[in-house]
């Protein structure tokens, strides 16, 4: 997720997409270690999942390790002209999150280095459902050559996808660990970094010339 550095409204990376031939929104988040979806968008796909994993769930005061259900999706931008398959684990809430509306069209006419940016998202709602979630390795299959739009410092900045023009906030990283969805293969990492039985030693060479290469 990305917060806005002295702003008040975030705008996050969004996109219109068909699962499966469902038109909804995903959110991309290069900080998910998989892809999700929201458990009324798996039961509205029809499809059965490939498998199941157990997965430790985070949630505000506790832990708990549950069956996740694991899709073989295909997803596809809303011309149809661009497709890929991935797999998404399923979460069984009805919708993942639901943001602020960004109301896109006055963002285009207000900066300049966005005008020629067509978005398909034009929904007037004050809130966006979010049914799926784009995680690092699906992004690297969306990205595409075309140079991103920046524009003043704290502007906003688009990019085009190969799934379609996103536009976010520029901003930093939060840790958000204490409410993921799902954990991710690099918190099971960072755990077991913290053992004290994982050491670094090199015993062909100097012991320090190890260390400094790290």
């Amino acid at each position: 997720m990305l917060l806005a550095t002295g702003e008040q409204s975030v705008i996050y990376p969004v996109v219109v997409v068909k699962v499966d031939g469902i038109k909804c929104r995903a959110l991309l988040d290069t900080g998910a270690g998989s892809s999700y979806i929201s458990g009324v968008l798996a039961s509205n796909i029809g499809k059965r999942p490939i498998r199941k994993e157990i997965k430790q769930i985070d949630m505000m005061l506790h832990s708990t390790s549950q069956k996740i259900d694991i899709y073989d999706v295909q997803i596809s931008n809303v011309k149809g002209d661009f497709a890929f398959s991935t797999m998404v684990n399923r979460v069984d809430k009805s919708v993942l999150l639901s943001l602020p509306n960004p109301r896109y069209t006055e963002i285009i006419e207000r900066y300049p280095h966005m005008q020629e940016i067509t978005m398909e998202d034009m929904d007037s709602k004050p809130e966006l459902p979010i049914h799926m979630v784009l995680g690092a390795s699906d992004y690297t299959s969306i990205k595409t050559k075309t140079l991103p739009r920046i524009g003043k410092l704290r502007d906003p900045v688009a990019e085009l996808t190969a799934l379609g023009w996103t536009i976010m906030s520029p901003g930093k990283e939060l840790e958000l660990s204490s409410i993921y969805l799902t954990r991710s293969s690099t918190a099971d990492y960072e755990d077991l970094c913290r053992l004290d039985v994982l050491g670094i030693e090199d015993k062909s060479a100097d012991q320090d010339s190890a260390y400094s290469e790290f």
